[in-house]
């Protein structure tokens, strides 16, 4: 599909009314929600495709699982934010897109036609490369299944004959916070159960060498807060299987695991493929600056399921928050008339690890330091963060009905 005028591209095939569809409810649609029900466009309908109702906050996962946190502190009510956006929420999974008809295909339901989208639907665990993954693994993604997952295996934990040996697979942010974060929560439910504490093992396995993105001082750092709470530390060995009770590891040696936690890479959705839509070498949505497609300027997208070409970066959910306020803006531009502009990401940009205990490692570009302080400024910005879809009575209220 070429590239269209963006005057072209929003006149709406029904008339006067224009539709937005909003697909997926990860942190980057979650301000276009917001920001369209603050200040409306006469004229468009919101439409909200979500398979989860309640939206995850990754920054405050790890969190949830050291116990700092409710569900309820991390998760953002999508079905609120909708009604307060005016949105009509169809809570289904998009199972394809149809550019030439301008529709988006939904599992069991018709259709749904757009003028203007935002592809906004996270990512899935890739777990092919290690075998048995699928069948025995946690995997941290998607984090709307996680959670639960999660709680079932604290009540596993402390069974009688329960899980003690957890090991967690990943080397970077995610696995270092994880693995801290599952050691706190652990023992300090054994301490309340009257189970000893010594009798849990935790292991964190790095194919490479430990947070690999990241400066020599945040790494010495996380390797320091490792050994202090000792938990083992496996680098520069791949896991490629895991079993019931194993991580096999590509030295060969193997490794007890009555819990494995995988955070490795993940991977776009399959329908994204056979479709024609533009997607880079690893099958990631490819955009312009502008946050739009390379090809179509009706089809926006942000977040982990999608790559800007000029300005590659890791999957993180810091990338998605600050292009949440941009994406809201130049879907806005783009419905009004106007040309959307860029977006261009910093290179270097503060990073937050949680240590499980209330102490954090605050990274950026060649610097980084550590400390209960650390974790102090990051509970906030992630409160701070969340608050700001907070949908009380009083706000629906004076939403139209």
């Amino acid at each position: 599909m070429t590239r269209m005028d963006p005057r072209q591209t929003v006149n709406s095939h029904r008339g006067n009314q224009r539709t937005l569809v909003l697909l997926g409810g990860g942190h980057a649609n979650v301000f276009v929600l917001k920001a369209f029900g603050m200040q409306p466009i006469p004229g468009v309908q919101l439409t909200l495709i979500t398979k989860d109702l309640f939206a995850p906050y990754s920054g405050m996962l790890p969190g949830f699982v050291a116990g700092h946190y409710s569900l309820d502190d991390c998760h953002i009510d999508l079905g609120r934010l909708a009604r307060f956006a005016g949105a009509k929420l169809i809570h289904a999974s998009a199972t394809g897109i149809d550019r030439s008809s301008r529709v988006v295909e939904v599992a069991g339901q018709p259709k749904v036609s757009y003028d203007v989208m935002s592809i906004n639907v996270g990512i899935t665990p890739s777990l092919d490369d290690i075998s048995g993954a699928r069948e025995f693994s946690l995997a941290v993604k998607p984090v709307s299944e996680f959670a639960a997952k999660w709680q079932a295996f604290e009540a596993r934990a402390l069974a009688p004959d329960g899980a003690r040996r957890i090991v967690a697979v990943g080397g970077g942010a995610a696995g270092v916070e994880l693995i801290l974060a599952a050691l706190h929560r652990i023992r300090n439910l054994a301490v309340t159960a009257n189970i000893d504490p010594a009798l849990f093992s935790f292991t964190l396995v790095s194919g490479s060498e430990l947070l690999p993105s990241h400066n020599r001082r945040a790494r010495k750092l996380a390797l320091q807060a490792l050994a202090e709470a000792k938990i083992q530390m496996v680098e520069r060995d791949r896991a490629i299987e895991i079993t019931d009770h194993s991580v096999k590891l590509a030295s060969g040696n193997k490794l007890a695991a009555d819990c494995v936690l995988v955070s490795t890479k993940a991977k776009a959705a399959d329908w994204f493929k056979g479709r024609g839509l533009p997607l880079d070498t690893s099958g990631f949505l490819a955009l312009r600056p502008t946050l739009q497609l390379m090809d179509d300027d009706a089809i926006f997208a942000g977040g982990d399921c999608a790559t800007v070409l000029d300005y590659p970066r890791e999957k993180s959910g810091v990338f998605a928050v600050r292009q949440g306020p941009v994406l809201a803006d130049n879907i806005r531009r783009v419905l009004s008339g106007q040309i959307a502009v860029p977006f261009v990401p910093q290179e270097k940009f503060l990073t937050l690890i949680s240590l499980g205990d209330k102490r954090a490692i605050a990274s950026r570009g060649a610097l980084a330091a550590e400390g209960a302080w650390a974790w102090w400024w990051k509970d906030r910005i992630d409160r701070a963060f969340m608050d700001k879809f907070k949908v009380d009575d009083a706000m629906l209220a004076e939403t139209p009905a």
